[in-house]
């Protein structure tokens, strides 16, 4: 009888520890870098000019983008990288299109538009950028 009620207190014990406990779920897991991912309009200080850029991955590292078309450069084979950390963007300085660019800037998602400000130099001169990108 002993060994019933020890097996029965056991059991209930279990059944509630196990039944308390989170299952894992895969989709529970977000990708920060999904709320930048798209095509953009970009409204610029530096060119005045609307144009559109598209957002990608970055296939080889989990936190970071690509820009493509950043400054509305057409046919860069390197365009430039930014890493996500929430709503944050920042881009390190790095050499894109060939080394042709110096770029670095920063930014941040809020309320559907990113708001960038960046510098740009081409080699002969340096051009410090605001820019807003909306869907």
């Amino acid at each position: 009888m002993k060994r019933t009620i020890t097996g029965l207190v056991l059991f209930a014990f279990l059944t509630i520890v196990l039944s308390c406990t989170d299952e894992f779920d895969p989709n529970d897991l977000t990708d920060a870098r999904d709320a930048f991912l798209g095509t953009w309009s970009v409204s610029e200080s530096c060119a005045k000019d609307t144009y559109s850029v598209t957002i990608i991955k970055d296939p080889s590292n989990s936190s970071q983008i690509i820009i493509q078309n950043f400054w509305h450069i057409t046919n860069c084979s390197d365009p430039p990288y930014a890493i996500i950390a929430g709503s944050n963007l920042v881009m390190p300085t790095q050499d894109i299109c060939s080394e042709s660019f110096e770029v670095n800037g920063s930014g941040k998602l809020d309320k559907g538009k990113i708001t960038l400000t960046y510098s740009v130099n081409d080699g002969a001169d340096l051009f410090n950028c605001s820019a807003t990108l909306s869907q």
